[in-house]
């Protein structure tokens, strides 16, 4: 890969992210807390978490009608719209417990710095595009074929890839493991993955009600690949995102809820950047390495994507720039290959990477477009899809894509078959690094011999992590 003209792509989206996120203040020692009246949220993650309920009471009894949002599980504390009041006030009393605080960012469109579809058609050449039309042979007399249908066969080379030919099926299908899905929400009522959808503990963060309609199309695309790679794994949504972006804190407290409700594997195909400078601690990274850590003492497996801006994220962290959740400890971060098993032009790696999957791209090894190098998955059916799904003549409720976000629903989904297998071999569910294990045991091993900083241990393989179980 030439590094260097990936650089001229992504140095202006490092400058937007320099001069966009916010800077986050640490607590000060003293007794006197200056802030910002203009701010509207503050968030404090304390010494103990189990001085939750006492800050609580504390803040309660100076503003009774305050809109906190608390974490117990952490000690994590999230004020919103506190214009009106006086924080100063309020931090003067409970300095004494915090032990970072500062204001969590907002997370980035999942689509944010990505290739869009909508951009895609105008990239794309029209030639071939009318060539693709005169030889499409989808068959819409078939209502709504499954994506590893003869159907899709231009676009679902990807599901060939991480299952050998959907080999994996004929030995587990997901039956005993359950997946947290911390997205944009999903359509309930598309009959390719409705059936593995459960409502019971599904929740909106946004709203904060059980709503969890998708209104960005997002999360839809995500369930879509997990219920083709692993048909009867349960799917829980956890709504974090609207209709354009969402925030930190609840994906964190999403990942606390879905540990909770014993998820086997949390998937995060979100992130946003943090910056930090000499003089700030570094809440948001805190705060989710305490959410992670907690998960895992569940017995849950977080798995993340490594981002779509193309970054060497060893480098954003001589800038002091980093992605997360990806990259933390205990978070399976996972990055893109193409359909020759290159890094994806758009996806961020590093040391950090564990493994890859294919995520699809836009562009051949030659930088040329070629939509047959794209991934084809489940999108609202009531919600049209893109330009360029109907240019190609790609039917409602379906749509072409790529991005890291996709790589990690396939790992999520063999992670949930490896659980699942084991399962109802041993009768016991697997810890978090016997998941890992077969993972890395099934993985191809792409790129340079070895561990490598653009696929971690290699490209995921559902059916041979299945067949390590069975040895």
């Amino acid at each position: 890969m030439n590094l260097s003209k990936k650089y001229l792509f992504v140095l202006p989206s490092i400058f937007f992210i320099l001069v966009s996120f916010p800077v986050y203040g640490s607590a000060k020692s003293n007794n006197t807390v200056e802030k910002n009246n203009s701010q509207e949220n503050y968030t404090y993650l304390l010494k103990s978490p189990k001085q939750t309920k006492e800050v609580l009471e504390i803040m309660k009894n100076q503003y009774p009608s305050l809109n906190v949002t608390a974490i117990e599980e952490i000690g994590l504390i999230y004020v919103e719209n506190s214009k009106n009041i006086d924080v100063n006030k309020i931090e003067n009393k409970i300095i004494e417990y915090i032990d970072v605080q500062g204001e969590l960012p907002d997370l980035i469109s999942p689509y944010e710095d990505a290739v869009t579809p909508n951009r895609i058609l105008n990239e794309v050449k029209q030639l071939t595009l009318d060539e693709f039309k005169e030889s499409n042979q989808f068959d819409t007399n078939i209502e709504f074929p499954s994506l590893n249908s003869e159907t899709f066969t231009p676009f679902n080379w990807y599901l060939k890839d991480v299952t050998s030919d959907y080999k994996n099926l004929s030995i587990d299908t997901g039956e005993h493991s359950t997946i947290a899905l911390i997205d944009s929400g999903v359509d309930i009522e598309h009959p390719l993955i409705k059936e593995n959808i459960d409502l019971t503990l599904a929740k909106n963060y946004v709203t904060n009600d059980m709503d969890i309609t998708d209104e960005l199309g997002h999360g839809t695309t995500i369930a879509g690949i997990m219920s083709s790679i692993a048909p009867d794994t349960t799917i829980v949504p956890y709504k974090v995102i609207g209709n354009e972006v969402g925030k930190s804190v609840w994906v964190i407290e999403a990942i606390i809820d879905a540990a909770n409700n014993d998820n086997d594997v949390i998937n995060l195909s979100v992130g946003t950047y943090f910056i930090k400078s000499e003089k700030e601690d570094k809440l948001l990274i805190k705060a989710y390495k305490k959410a992670v850590k907690y998960a895992e003492s569940k017995g849950a497996v977080v798995i993340a994507s490594a981002g779509n801006d193309g970054f060497d994220l060893d480098e954003l962290k001589e800038l002091k720039i980093k992605h997360l959740p990806g990259g933390l400890h205990n978070v399976i971060t996972v990055s893109s290959n193409t359909k020759n098993n290159n890094l994806a032009y758009y996806s961020n790696f590093g040391k950090e990477v564990d493994f890859s999957a294919p995520g699809g791209s836009l562009f051949d090894d030659n930088g040329s477009n070629n939509t047959n190098e794209m991934i084809i998955t489940t999108f609202p059916i009531n919600q049209m899809n893109t330009p360029l799904d109907q240019s190609l003549g790609i039917p409602q409720g379906y749509t072409l894509t790529e991005g890291t976000s996709y790589a990690v629903a396939q790992v999520s989904a063999t992670a949930a078959l490896i659980i699942s297998e084991y399962t109802e071999r041993t009768g016991n569910k697997p810890s978090v690094n016997k998941v890992l294990k077969y993972l890395e045991k099934g993985s191809s091993d792409i790129g340079k011999p070895g561990r490598d900083n653009y696929f971690g241990e290699g490209k995921v393989n559902a059916y041979s992590s299945l067949m390590m179980i069975n040895k």
